[in-house]
């Protein structure tokens, strides 16, 4: 069936029974599928501030117990579509209050159970919503494999853009077509902006998030390409990472990273 999730009808068959199976949900995530985005989301964040995390592709890359430092604090931390917390546990050095926000009310349950304390407080339901809750308030929206959920993204800048403070970042994953269906979609349809994959998922080109950031505010920040983040029939996914900043105006230059990208 459909909801309509940031205004947009998605198809939530698939996320919902995933998410409904709270008991094996994360371990089927990462040891069998062997999900890295949670972990490699909060080291690019280090790197986008000048840490010295290592770089990996998926193929050799092992979930640390080891967090990074924080090189930056936020006051207020949207965990967007947390799960059982894999993503808050990441973040919550940088954050003196966090939010944790799902869909599904099992699931932040299993994160209570799993990761006791982990967040100040939960939302249960469209996280837009909550986006719109907190006008101009968030200094920090992060989102690990629940972005891929959406086609048209607009919506959801939209309400990023209503959430976040001048200056406040979005730190987000999505998934990527690989190297053959992206040479085929750039040659018979050149202006493609998402694709829908036979999981169900969406994966989107890296400029649809760059002009779609510069229409709400969004500037890009730091990229990072994310070959192998999950497995699916044994055969690695890509996808990438991207935290963007939000400024008074798009050709305002706030980032003084030296890892800066300009696009």
């Amino acid at each position: 069936f459909s909801l309509i999730f940031g205004g947009v009808p998605v198809n939530f068959d698939a996320t919902l029974n995933i998410f409904g199976r709270t008991c094996s949900f994360e371990t089927s995530l990462v040891s069998d599928l062997g999900y890295n985005g949670y972990s490699r989301l909060r080291h690019a964040v280090d790197r986008a501030f000048g840490g010295n995390s290592e770089q990996s592709d998926g193929s050799t890359y092992k979930p640390s117990s080891v967090i990074p430092p924080p090189l930056k604090k936020f006051p207020l931390v949207i965990d967007a579509g947390c799960g059982t917390g894999l993503v808050g546990e990441q973040f919550r050095n940088m954050a003196t209050y966090m939010i944790g926000a799902d869909l599904s009310e099992k699931i932040v349950d299993e994160a209570k159970n799993k990761r006791p304390n982990l967040y100040n407080e939960y939302y249960i339901g469209d996280f837009t919503e909550l986006f719109r809750l907190n006008k101009s308030n968030v200094d920090l929206i992060v989102s690990a494999d629940a972005f891929i959920y959406f086609g048209d993204l607009v919506p959801l800048f939209q309400s990023m853009d209503e959430a976040l403070k001048v200056g406040g970042f979005v730190a987000f994953t999505l998934e990527n077509v690989d190297e053959k269906n992206k040479a085929s979609l750039d040659a018979t349809k050149p202006d493609w902006r998402w694709q829908l994959t036979p999981s169900g998922r969406f994966a989107h080109r890296k400029q649809y998030i760059v002009n779609t950031g510069k229409q709400h505010h969004l500037k890009v920040f730091h990229y990072e390409t994310l070959d192998n983040f999950r497995h699916e029939n044994g055969v690695g996914v890509d996808g990438h990472v991207f935290v963007m900043q939000k400024v008074a105006d798009i050709g305002d230059v706030r980032n003084e990273n030296k890892n800066n990208i300009e696009l």
